[in-house]
Order: C-alpha cells, then structure tokens, then sequence
C-alpha cells in the first residue's frame, strides 16, 4: 500500500496542478485574441478582500484621515448653513414625534416579558435622558456624520444597562485583513481622544452603524457631504448678502482723473 503525500509534498504537487492549469487555459492561440492573464500575485487567503485599503491603515492616527473632509469640517458646515441646519432640526423633530411600539415578530408571543423590558430601556436608553432628548444626538451624528455610536454600557454580570450615545468623530474604524470590521475578541474601533488613541471597543462593545457605507470607503457618507458643493456655494452667498447690506456697493471714495 503506498504511503500518502506528506504536507510538504501535497502542497508542492498542488502548486504544481495549480500552475499547469493556469497555463493551458485557452492554449489554442487566437488572432488578436485575449492573450493569458496575469498570473495573481497574493496568496489565496487574500480572496474576499473588500476593497483595495491602504497598506498599514489601522496606524492611522486619526478618524477620516485618509478622507477629503474631516469630521470638523461636516459639522462646521451643518452648522454655518441655516438652511442646512433648519432641515436637520426638522427631520429630527419629526422623528421624535414618531409614537413607536414594540411587537414581537411574526408568530412570536405578545406576552413575551422581554417585550416590556425592551420598552422600558427605549423610554430611557441611557437611564439619564427619555427617548426624545437621547435621540436628537444620535441623529444628528447620523444627518451630518453618518457615524451614529453607541456604547453598550453592561452590568457587572455582562446583562445590558443601557445604550450611551457618543460622539461619533472620536471613532476610528479599524480593519481586519479582509477589509471588514474584525469580530470579537479583536477590537473593531478606536476612540481617539486627545489627539492620541484611548479606547480599545469590540463590536460587541460598541455599535457602530451609518447608514449610508460605500464598498470603496471606510466611512459612512452622510447627508451633508452629498451637498458640500450646494452648502459652500449657499454660505458665499449668504456672505456676499450680508456684506451688502453691512457695507453696501458705493465706494467710500471717488477719485477724479483728467479726461486725458
């Protein structure tokens, strides 16, 4: 009976298949045809990658460094456009005039007692602020940031005591080398306080959720940086106005000159 391949030669005879099948595929030349590929370079467990990060991403010292605008910059926009900040405090007084209940899912029991447990941590998510007040915060870092944070504040027998909003441009994402958020035990996200890193959170610690991810960014992209454009133009304008009405349009001064 022959002895099986052992690992160093089962993996020399796969390399060796693997390179014969790239090379006679398609071995019947064609006019002009497609010619053969490339052969790949990285090795197969980089397959599922998700978009083409750059090398040493998680050394980034700083949420969005990599973006053409900060954090700051969104917010400082949000807040210097009237008109852009009139439209946020209306969607998020209509939100928190939604009456909202809690039911259990198709064919689950209404007399469920987690249902009344989930209520009574919704009228108070943070034990501090009721519904309305805590999610103000929460949408205006969705409208504006798109980076919506909650830390899961948990008791010292690990059951829930309630979902804390924190400040979403203090979270730096971090990657796994897939380019998605790396699961539990790793840590999935970085607050970064001071300038410098502070706080290690795994997913299970922190819920992160924009609405608005891309396949090609890191980060979520918000309402205010689809209209970056409209917003500049609005402020330059809004500016040129008030100068208007502040200085006018006759000079301080006319200076005669001969007609030679």
């Amino acid at each position: 009976m022959a002895a099986s391949p052992g690992p160093s030669e089962a993996g020399l005879f796969a390399r060796v298949v693997g390179g014969l099948r790239y090379a006679v595929t398609g071995t019947a030349p064609a006019w002009f045809g497609p010619s053969q590929p490339l052969r790949p370079e990285a090795p197969a467990e980089t397959a599922g990658r998700q978009f083409d990060y750059p090398v040493g991403y998680n050394l980034r010292l700083q949420p969005r460094q990599d973006e053409g605008t900060g954090f700051a910059e969104l917010r400082g926009l949000a807040d210097a456009y009237d008109l852009v900040r009139l439209v946020i405090e209306t969607r998020k007084d209509q939100i928190e005039a939604l009456d909202w209940t809690v039911r259990p899912r198709r064919g689950g029991s209404s007399d469920d007692p987690r249902i009344s447990a989930i209520q009574d941590l919704l009228r108070s998510p943070d034990r501090e602020h009721p519904w309305g007040t805590w999610v103000r915060p929460l949408l205006e870092d969705l409208f504006v940031l798109d980076a919506p944070t909650l830390y899961v504040r948990r008791t010292a027998s690990g059951a829930l005591w309630g979902l804390e909003v924190v400040d979403g441009a203090t979270i730096k994402r971090l990657l796994g080398p897939d380019g998605r958020t790396p699961r539990p035990p790793d840590p999935a996200y970085q607050q970064v306080l001071k300038g410098v890193p502070a706080v290690d959170y795994t997913a299970d610690e922190l819920i992160y959720a924009p609405r608005n991810p891309r396949p090609h960014k890191v980060y979520g992209y918000s309402p205010v940086e689809q209209i970056l454009m409209t917003v500049n133009i609005g402020l330059r304008r809004q500016v040129s106005q008030l100068n208007y009405f502040t200085e006018g349009n006759t000079p301080e001064a006319l200076i005669g000159v001969p007609e030679q």
